[in-house]
C-alpha cells in the first residue's frame, strides 16, 4: 500500500472511531460518577443503574476495540506524515503493532478471566 493510501486508510480509521469511541468513555464515566454521586440521579442513573452500565460487558469490550483501533490509526496516521526515513518509520510500525498486540492480548485475557470467575 502506497503511504499516501495508507495515510488516508488510517485517517478513516481514527474518523470512524472516535464519535463511537466518546459515547464509550462518556458512557463509563457517567455510570461511574452515578456510583459515587447523587448528581447522575437528577437525570435517572441511580447507583444500580450505573452499576449495571459500568458492568456491562459489550461495553468493555466495544471501548477496548474502539481505543485499540483509534490508537493505531492514529499513531500510523502521525507517523506517516512526520517521520520521512522509511528505516525509522517501518521500526515504529513494528513497536506500535506489537504494543497493540500485547494491549489486545491483555484484554483478551481479562476478559478470560472474567468469565471464568
Amino acid at each position: 500500500m502506497s503511504r499516501a493510501r495508507e495515510t488516508y486508510f488510517c485517517l478513516r480509521i481514527v474518523e470512524y472511531t472516535s464519535i463511537p469511541l466518546t459515547l464509550c468513555l462518556a458512557l463509563y464515566l457517567l455510570s461511574g460518577y452515578g456510583m459515587i454521586s447523587p448528581v447522575p440521579n437528577l437525570v435517572g442513573l441511580t447507583y444500580f443503574a450505573s452499576a449495571k452500565i459500568h458492568t456491562l460487558p459489550l461495553l468493555r469490550i466495544a471501548t477496548a476495540t474502539l481505543t485499540i483501533l483509534h490508537f493505531y490509526g492514529g499513531a500510523l496516521l502521525l507517523l506517516n506524515r512526520n517521520v520521512r526515513n522509511e528505516r525509522i518509520r517501518k521500526s515504529i510500525k513494528t513497536l506500535v503493532l506489537v504494543i497493540v498486540l500485547i494491549f489486545s492480548l491483555l484484554i483478551a485475557l481479562s476478559e478470560i478471566a472474567v468469565l471464568l470467575d
